[in-house]
């Protein structure tokens, strides 16, 4: 029996919708489908562990396995076969329950379609492989995309992990130790995080935090791989998100604009509006497939786009060549989450024994120096 995530789940209902429905609308800036622009589904291309599977559409939909260079047929779909397969992994994962759950009412359809497994491998930029009419190119064209799921929630763009601390160092000697510190303040007053109530008492006693370094160093390297400035665009934004409570990108990028701690723009009016187009880039380059901890080469042939599941089952596209539209739509639907930080609440300033391991949010001492962690999550909104 296969089990999966929600997420996961979304790429089987994605694949199967798409073959049903025949078609790939691209999206307008509100996710809505745009019926002038239209991509026909003409194959689909699934990889399992020990063979490869081919969804051909035409009148019907029929599965290829191929194996060992043998190509034979599995099974044949009419497309209201798989409209109705694709509503039963809807609403599989609608009300699917904890981190991984199976869809019993499809099982039977996934072991006669010799389907194994949900996701694609971590190895491939791609979560799903069409090829489609591309009515632009007046041909058919094999291409990858990534899918992002809103189903059930507004899914992470750019997940965490304990390398995504930024660390900064602190310029002052603290009149109390770095203990008491983080016990006075771990429970932040008026409902705010405890991560901008520490960095609002570090600044009452005028301590600026300066960027040092990412906790990862190959972190650093994908960031450096999109824009050079990356790294201190995106340490100045989770300083200012939290100091400012100020979680939206799109509010973030304003910030940023108005006090250019860069100094881009040396005190002088300009048109370009620099942070603002990097983050845009970095939120293109994490959609696309750039994660923390794998080498990011930052290549795109054979890359269609995104594809986009929304929570009410319909499925759009922002294809590579609208990507000014995907990108002003990142930038203003997305926001920094708060991951869990891995303190110990019996004992603040330290990291508990069990839970999430990310470790930032408060104050540490290493060698001589203060440091302080804030750690980079995003999501949509």
């Amino acid at each position: 029996m296969i089990k999966g995530n929600k997420g996961e789940w979304s790429e089987l209902y994605v694949l199967i919708s798409l073959l049903a429905d025949g078609k790939l609308y691209q999206s307008d800036y509100n996710l809505k489908k745009n019926f002038n622009n239209v991509y026909n589904i003409i194959k689909a291309y699934k990889t399992e562990t020990d063979y490869n599977l081919e969804f051909d559409r035409n009148k019907n939909i029929t599965i290829y396995k191929i194996q060992d260079g043998n190509r034979e047929v599995i099974l044949t779909f009419t497309p209201e076969e798989l409209e109705t397969i694709s509503k039963k992994i809807y609403q599989g994962i609608k009300n699917g329950k904890g981190n991984s759950f199976a869809i019993m009412e499809i099982d039977r359809f996934l072991m006669n379609s010799s389907i194994q497994k949900l996701k694609a491998d971590s190895s491939v930029k791609a979560d799903i492989k069409l090829k489609i009419y591309d009515h632009r190119l007046a041909k058919e064209t094999d291409l990858g995309f990534s899918i992002k799921s809103l189903l059930g929630g507004n899914s992470t763009l750019f997940n965490t992990g304990p390398g995504n601390n930024f660390i900064y160092s602190i310029d002052k000697t603290l009149k109390e130790s770095v203990a008491n510190f983080n016990v006075r303040t771990y429970n932040a007053p008026n409902r705010i995080s405890k991560i901008t109530y520490r960095l609002q008492e570090l600044y009452k006693v005028k301590a600026d935090l300066k960027f040092k370094d990412i906790q990862s160093h190959q972190l650093w390297k994908n960031l450096k791989m999109i824009d050079g400035d990356l790294p201190e665009i995106l340490a100045y934004s989770l300083y200012y998100r939290w100091k400012y409570r100020v979680p939206y990108l799109k509010e973030v990028s304003e910030i940023l604009e108005k006090k250019d701690p860069l100094n881009f723009y040396n005190n002088q009016a300009s048109e370009q509006k620099l942070y603002e187009y990097k983050l845009k880039r970095f939120l293109t380059e994490a959609a696309m497939g750039m994660t923390s901890e794998k080498p990011w080469l930052g290549e795109y042939d054979s890359f269609g786009g995104v594809i986009i599941a929304k929570n009410d089952g319909d499925i759009v596209c922002f294809h590579i060549y609208d990507f000014n539209l995907f990108r002003n739509y990142l930038l203003d639907n997305t926001k920094f989450e708060q991951p869990s930080t891995g303190e110990d609440k019996l004992n603040p300033g330290n990291p508990r024994s069990k839970g999430k391991k990310f470790y930032y949010g408060w104050l540490y001492e290493k060698g001589n120096e203060l440091n302080y962690k804030i750690n980079l999550q995003i999501r949509f909104k």
